[in-house]
C-alpha cells in the first residue's frame, strides 16, 4: 500500500492514489490512463472476483458490457468503471505485472523527494545511520551521501547511473525539472533520447538504429521539445481541451433540463389524469392502478435513457478534466521534454475522446413525456377500457424556422444607442450616453451596473465568459468582470472601435470602412476593408457576418466577401444567429427583422412597428430560443421564438 511522506507540497493531492488516499507506491496505469498504486491495484483485482462482492449496487455489470464479459476477463477502472479486457490466456497477476509505470507520476515523487533540505542517504538509513544526503540516484530513485555514491558507482551494473546534486536542486530554480525518467516506447526499462517526426515515437538510440533507420526526420529528444511549452500545437491543445470541456458541460446541462423537463411532464400528465378521474372514479378506479404503473414505467426507461447518456457525457468529461490536470501539471513543473511526452499522449487521446462524444452527440436523446388521451374517455362508462397511451416527445432544435415571435417584455432602459449580448442567465447593455454597462435579468429588471472610463458603444462575449467592450471615444477595448462589477483596459486600437466581436480566439473591430483582428493581448494580426459596417456576427462555423450597405456579408479571412442577402433601404444594424444556424438581422431604416436560412434564404420578414419598436439597433440570442433587440432610443425588448413543429 502506499505511504505518507514526511513532507509533501502543493502536488500533494495529484500524487495520491484515488483508492488508499496516500502518496503513490509503485504507480501503474491502466489503458484509460487512471493510476494506481500497484498494491491497491491488486487488491482491488482481486475483491473484484470476491462472490461477496458481486451483491454490491456498485459492482453490478452495466447492460453495455455484458457481452464483453461474457467472452473475455475483464477488469473495471476504480474511477471511470471503464471495461478493460484481458488477453485471453494471461492471469490477472500476470496482466498487472505488464501493466506500464507511470513514470510522470514517478517523476514527480522523485522530485518531492528531492527538496526536501534534510535529506538523509537512504542506504544509511536502513543501517540505522543518519547521514545527509548530497546526490540523487535518478535509476534507483534513492538520496546517497558522498561515500555511498562512491560504492554504488564502483559496481558494474550502477556505473552508467545518473546523478543529481540535490544542492542544485533547491537552490536553482532552472534545475528544478522533474528527475523523470522517460521511457522507451520498446524497451521500457531504457531511457528514451531519441523523437521519429515519422512515426510520432519516442525511442532509445538502439531503436532509432534499428526500427527507424529509413525515416527522414529524427532529432534528439531535447531538441524536439525545446520549445513545446510555447508552441502553438501545444497551446491549441489546452484551447481545445478547454473548448471540448465546455461542450461536455453544456451538454451534461443540455441532458439534464431533459430530465427536468420530463418530470415536469409527468407531473403534468398526472395532473391531468387525476382530474379526469376525479369526475369519473367509480369506473375510472379499475384502470387508475394500470395507468400510474405504465405511466412510471415509461418513464424510468425514458429517465434510465437520459442517465445512461448523462454518465457517458460525464465519464468523457473526468477524462477532459484529468488531461487538462496531467497538462497544467506538465506545464507548469515538467521539464521540456516530459511536457512534449505528455502533449502527445494528451493528443492520441484527446481523439479517442472526441470519437467518443460524437457517439452521443448523435443520440436523439428523449425530452418529455406526451400523453395521448382517449378519445372515447367521455363516454368512458361504456366504452373506456383504458387511460391512454404513452409516448416520448424530444426537444426539437431543428424548427427555430419560421417560428412565431412571443414579445415577453420591454422597456426604456436607456437613452440613447445601447448594444446587447448574452452572458449566463443575464443580458448585458451598453449604455454609451450614461457610460455604464447594465447587467439585467431576463425580465429585463436591471440587477447592477458597472461603470466605464469611456462611452460602450458594442459588448461582445469571449472563450470562457470573458466580456469585452469597444471604447470608441477612446480608441480603447476594456474587459469587464461581471462578479466584481469592475473593468480594465485590455489593449488599444488603431482605428476607432465601434463594433466588436469576439471570433476564433480574437477579437474583432470594425470601424464603419475597415475590420482589423488583434488577439486577446492587443497585437494586431490582420485587417480588410469594408463600408458601412457597424456590427459584426458570426456563424457557428466561425465565418463573419456583418451588413455592408443593404447587404448582408459572409466572410473569413481567406476567403472573399460573399453577399448571402440584400434587402434595398433596409439600414442592416444587428446580426447574429441561433442554435440551428439560421441568422437574424435588424433593419434601422425599416423597422424590420429578417430570420434568413445559413445561406441567406429569407425564411420571415417581421415588422417590429408592431411591437412599437424603432430605430433597431442590437440583436442577440441565447440557447432557449430567446431574442433580445435593442434601439437607438434606448429601448430594449425580449422575445421567445416558439417552435413551428413539424
Amino acid at each position: 500500500m502506499a505511504t505518507t511522506p514526511e513532507s509533501v507540497d502543493n502536488l500533494s493531492d495529484f500524487l495520491k492514489c484515488p483508492i488508499c488516499l496516500e502518496i503513490y507506491k509503485k504507480p501503474k496505469s491502466l489503458p484509460c490512463l487512471h493510476t494506481f498504486c500497484e498494491t491497491c491495484l491488486q487488491e482491488y483485482i482481486n475483491s473484484e472476483n470476491n462472490p461477496q462482492a458481486t451483491d454490491k449496487e456498485e459492482s453490478k455489470p452495466k447492460v453495455e458490457d455484458l457481452n464483453l464479459k461474457a467472452t473475455h476477463s475483464v477488469v473495471q477502472c476504480p474511477t471511470c468503471r471503464d471495461v478493460i479486457p484481458i488477453e485471453k490466456g494471461v492471469s490477472k497477476d500476470a496482466w498487472l505485472q505488464k501493466l506500464p509505470n507511470n513514470f510522470f507520476i514517478i517523476s514527480l515523487l522523485d522530485k518531492q523527494s528531492i527538496k526536501d533540505k534534510s535529506k538523509t542517504c537512504d542506504p544509511c538509513t536502513s543501517d540505522g545511520k543518519k547521514e545527509i544526503a548530497l546526490s540523487w540516484c535518478v535509476n534507483c530513485s534513492e538520496a546517497l551521501c558522498k561515500q555511498c555514491q562512491q560504492y554504488h558507482q564502483k559496481f558494474k551494473a550502477f556505473r552508467n547511473h545518473s546523478f543529481l546534486d540535490l544542492s542544485s536542486v533547491k537552490t536553482r530554480d532552472e534545475a528544478s525539472s522533474l528527475s523523470g525518467f522517460i521511457p522507451c516506447s520498446e524497451h521500457p526499462s531504457t531511457q528514451a533520447q531519441v523523437f521519429c517526426r515519422d512515426h510520432r515515437d519516442t525511442c532509445c538510440t538502439l531503436c532509432a538504429t534499428v526500427r527507424h533507420r529509413s525515416c527522414s526526420e529524427i532529432s534528439t529528444l531535447e531538441e524536439a521539445a525545446r520549445k513545446v511549452k510555447n508552441e502553438e500545437t501545444t497551446k491549441d491543445l489546452d484551447k481545445r481541451i478547454d473548448e471540448l470541456k465546455e461542450t461536455l458541460e453544456k451538454k451534461i446541462s443540455q441532458k439534464r433540463t431533459c430530465q427536468d423537463n420530463l418530470k415536469l411532464s409527468k407531473e403534468s400528465i398526472e395532473t391531468e389524469g387525476n382530474d379526469l378521474i376525479n369526475k369519473a372514479i367509480q369506473h375510472l378506479k379499475t384502470i387508475e392502478t394500470t395507468f400510474h404503473n405504465e405511466l412510471q414505467c415509461h418513464f424510468k426507461k425514458d429517465f434510465s435513457i437520459l442517465d445512461g447518456e448523462i454518465s457517458n457525457l460525464s465519464n468523457l468529461l473526468s477524462a477532459v478534466l484529468y488531461q487538462k490536470h496531467v497538462l497544467t501539471v506538465s506545464l507548469a513543473e515538467g521539464s521540456n521534454e516530459e511536457c512534449f511526452v505528455e502533449r502527445e499522449n494528451i493528443l492520441r487521446r484527446e481523439e479517442e475522446i472526441r470519437k467518443d462524444y460524437e457517439k452521443v452527440k448523435t443520440d436523439s436523446s428523449v425530452a418529455t413525456m406526451v400523453l395521448t388521451v382517449n378519445p372515447e374517455l367521455k363516454n368512458f362508462a361504456s366504452r373506456v377500457k383504458t387511460f391512454g397511451t404513452f409516448s416520448s416527445k424530444k426537444i426539437i432544435h431543428g424548427n427555430m424556422r419560421n417560428g412565431q415571435f412571443y414579445l415577453l417584455n420591454q422597456d426604456a432602459l436607456c437613452t440613447g444607442i445601447c448594444s446587447d449580448v448574452f452572458h449566463q442567465d443575464h443580458i448585458l447593455i451598453t449604455d454609451y450616453n450614461e457610460k455604464q454597462v447594465l447587467v439585467l435579468d431576463l425580465s429585463l429588471n436591471c440587477r447592477f451596473s458597472i461603470k466605464m472610463e469611456g462611452n460602450p458603444r458594442d459588448i461582445t462575449v469571449g472563450r470562457l465568459g470573458r466580456v469585452f467592450v469597444s471604447l470608441p471615444g477612446k480608441n480603447e477595448v476594456v474587459e469587464i468582470d461581471v462578479v466584481t462589477k469592475t473593468s480594465r483596459k485590455l489593449f488599444s486600437t488603431d482605428a476607432c472601435p465601434w463594433g466588436i466581436l469576439w471570433c476564433n480566439g480574437n477579437v474583432f473591430i470594425t470601424s464603419g470602412n475597415t475590420i482589423d483582428t488583434y488577439s486577446e493581448d492587443g497585437i494586431k494580426q490582420d485587417y480588410f476593408q469594408t463600408s458601412n459596417t457597424w456590427i459584426m456576427g458570426k456563424t457557428s462555423n466561425g465565418e463573419l457576418l456583418y451588413s455592408r450597405d443593404d447587404s448582408i456579408v459572409k466572410k473569413t479571412m481567406k476567403i472573399e466577401e460573399k453577399k448571402i442577402f440584400t434587402r434595398s433601404g433596409a439600414g442592416f444594424r444587428g446580426i447574429d444567429t441561433d442554435t440551428e444556424g439560421n441568422i437574424y438581422v435588424v433593419g434601422m431604416s425599416n423597422q424590420k427583422l429578417y430570420q434568413l436560412t445559413s445561406d441567406g434564404t429569407l425564411l420571415q420578414e417581421i415588422d417590429m412597428n408592431n411591437y412599437n419598436l424603432q430605430g433597431l439597433w442590437g440583436i442577440c440570442l441565447n440557447d432557449k430560443n430567446n431574442v433580445a433587440i435593442t434601439t437607438n432610443t434606448g429601448k430594449v425588448a425580449l422575445f421567445e421564438v416558439l417552435y413551428q413543429e413539424q
